[in-house]
């Protein structure tokens, strides 16, 4: 075979990573990583993650079980074709290591590069991820502090002239914290009384924060009424405040009475909370220990802000709560990563039209990463949407008083993976507008979701969508069932049924709820006056009807073999994994929320 010696010292001769890599990282997403060899058309995108590839870190907690991952996209000619696999990694003074099959690792000599092998041969598919590290704890190995780079390239039928590698500008990096500190983190202060919370020792936020702040898991963060982080202000992201928060730790709130705790994230801000399955992040209230499943409203909650646009006039708003301006020009703004987090216990209803919402989403942009997230027992909405681009993932809604899901000024955002348990409390699992002043105002409320359920208590009167105020969406895959006497879909408002076509014959895919199943005997909401019937609308959707909704499971949510005998037919969208079932959850063995949810329901 040909050998070309200058391709394959390139592709082990790892350099340091580069700055917009390393931005990219801190985004929540893997960094692009910049092709060289044989194949051009190849694509590579690598990071380091402690969720399985939920969400990526510029910086791993030391602490924490870190992989280091490499997607390939190989070129489209290369597709089906056997390859040779090659990993090398660069650990700094370390020295250069070869990965081969069973994990093994070789030193590597960049001046006798006779023994390189391949890390696995295989037939490339269109997307080949590859696994360079496992599971690293870095203090365990006496690596805190440490930076790794990585490179992987192919080899087409063993000839390493075909080689196509991650070029050395841009390796996959795993860069490595140094082991948390066991004084309270900058930007927090001590609790004075010595107490304890969730088994540690408690440090304060209170007050604006203006400077980049990291909270370790080593301690608990008690929030002194409002904590602001960042400023008011459209911020570039690589300019922003930065508040992260590593996997497995605890932040609290004063019981309601004692001082209004709650987080807000500035325009000039972006939250990093990157929990994992094993260590979910945790916002909770200091008296938790005396919750039942009645509680609620025990303190504020969060609150983002972000500069993506908004249909209301001037084009930003003044979030409820006296929790700052949102809205702008920027539909691409990042307000953070959440991932593997949960909220519980939170709300507060200062009169009916300035209440805070478990989490809000105030215009935030599509650069705002939230995946695995779980708002439980909120006394207002679970989650809302107040313009913006954001879209989410495995969202999970449990006893939320009035909706669990909420969006209003021209929320323009998908979601996929929504599970929605209600109690006699609540009120809806949806309740959407466009804008309550304006119901045709620019632009309009455009959500596209899919894999929702939505189930309550079958006494109660809670209800299932509620569609309204102008609002459009596409929902589809859904399942409502568990409901008495309310009905599951409802629209109001003309301007609702006009932007959705105006009449039966017209109708054009603007507000749809397609190949979903709604439980037998579930009312669908009509009154006088409407362009056309809600029932008539809900016939003329492709691949929905109502019958048997068998949900059970521990949670309620998981679907029964009725509802997976459901054809779906997900979005052609990249943004929807295309699965083979309706609703949120398949079974007990793909059941998403296991491991990191929280319950207080018998």
């Amino acid at each position: 075979m040909r050998f070309k010696q200058s391709k394959v010292t390139a592709l082990a001769s790892g350099v340091a990573l580069g700055v917009a890599a390393l931005a990219a990282q801190a985004s929540g997403e893997q960094s692009v990583l910049n092709t060289a060899g044989a194949s051009s058309g190849a694509t590579f995108r690598g990071g380091a993650t402690i969720n399985g590839g939920v969400s990526y870190l510029a910086e791993v907690p030391a602490s924490e079980p870190a992989d280091l991952l490499v997607n390939v996209t190989p070129a489209s000619e290369d597709v089906g074709k056997m390859a040779d696999i090659y990993v090398v990694l660069n650990a700094g003074e370390l020295g250069l290591f070869q990965k081969l099959s069973g994990g093994i690792w070789l030193q590597l000599d960049l001046n006798d590069l006779s023994n390189l092998q391949p890390y696995t041969s295989k037939v490339l598919g269109e997307s080949e991820q590859i696994t360079v590290i496992d599971g690293l704890v870095g203090e365990n190995v006496n690596l805190g502090g440490m930076s790794l780079g990585a490179h992987v390239g192919y080899a087409l039928d063993g000839n390493l002239a075909t080689l196509t590698f991650n070029d050395v500008t841009t390796p996959a990096q795993l860069n490595i914290a140094q082991p948390a500190a066991d004084t309270c983190p900058v930007n927090t202060t001590p609790e004075s009384t010595g107490t304890q919370f969730a088994g540690k020792d408690v440090c304060v936020l209170s007050g604006r924060i203006a400077s980049d702040t990291h909270l370790t898991a080593n301690f608990s963060y008690y929030l002194s009424n409002q904590v602001i982080i960042g400023e008011n202000a459209v911020t570039a992201n690589e300019d922003k405040v930065r508040l992260t928060i590593d996997a497995g730790t605890t932040v609290f709130a004063p019981t309601a009475g004692g001082g209004l705790g709650y987080l807000v994230i500035d325009r000039g801000g972006q939250l990093h909370a990157n929990g994992s399955r094993e260590k979910p992040i945790v916002f909770t209230y200091e008296g938790e220990a005396e919750a039942n499943e009645f509680t609620s409203g025990q303190w504020g909650g969060l609150v983002l802000n972000g500069s993506a646009p908004l249909n209301v006039g001037g084009g930003t708003a003044e979030g409820e709560g006296a929790s700052g301006i949102y809205g702008g020009n920027n539909p691409e703004d990042s307000s953070g990563v959440l991932t593997f987090m949960q909220v519980r216990y939170a709300g507060q209803n200062f009169t009916e039209e300035d209440e805070l919402n478990g989490i809000a989403f105030q215009g935030t942009g599509s650069g705002t990463l939230v995946d695995y997230i779980q708002v439980h027992n909120n006394s207002d909405d679970g989650v809302e949407f107040f313009g913006g681009t954001t879209s989410a993932k495995h969202v999970l809604l449990t006893g939320n008083e009035d909706d669990a899901l909420d969006w209003t000024q021209g929320w323009n955002g998908r979601m996929q993976f929504v599970a929605i348990r209600q109690t006699s409390a609540s009120e809806h699992c949806i309740e959407a507008d466009s804008n309550s002043d304006d119901n045709d105002a620019l632009p309009r409320a455009n959500a596209m979701i899919s894999n929702i359920t939505c189930a309550g208590p079958a006494d109660s009167n809670e209800s299932g969508f509620r569609l309204r105020e102008g609002t459009s969406a596409q929902i589809a895959n859904a399942v409502i069932g568990n409901f008495g006497a309310s009905y599951c879909v409802d629209i109001d408002d003309s301007a609702t049924f006009t932007a959705a076509g105006g009449n039966i014959a017209n109708l054009n895919g603007s507000l749809s709820l397609t190949h979903s199943r709604l439980a037998s005997g579930c009312g669908l909401d009509e009154s006088d006056g409407d362009p056309f019937p809600v029932s008539e609308w809900f016939a003329a959707q492709p691949g929905s009807m109502m019958g048997g909704v068998d949900l059970g499971g521990a949670s309620g949510l998981i679907n029964g073999h009725m509802l997976n005998a459901v054809t779906p037919m997900i979005p052609d969208d990249p943004f929807f994994e295309q699965v083979d079932h309706i609703g949120a959850i398949k079974d007990a063995t793909s059941d998403w929320t296991a491991g990191w949810s929280f319950s207080d329901w018998d």
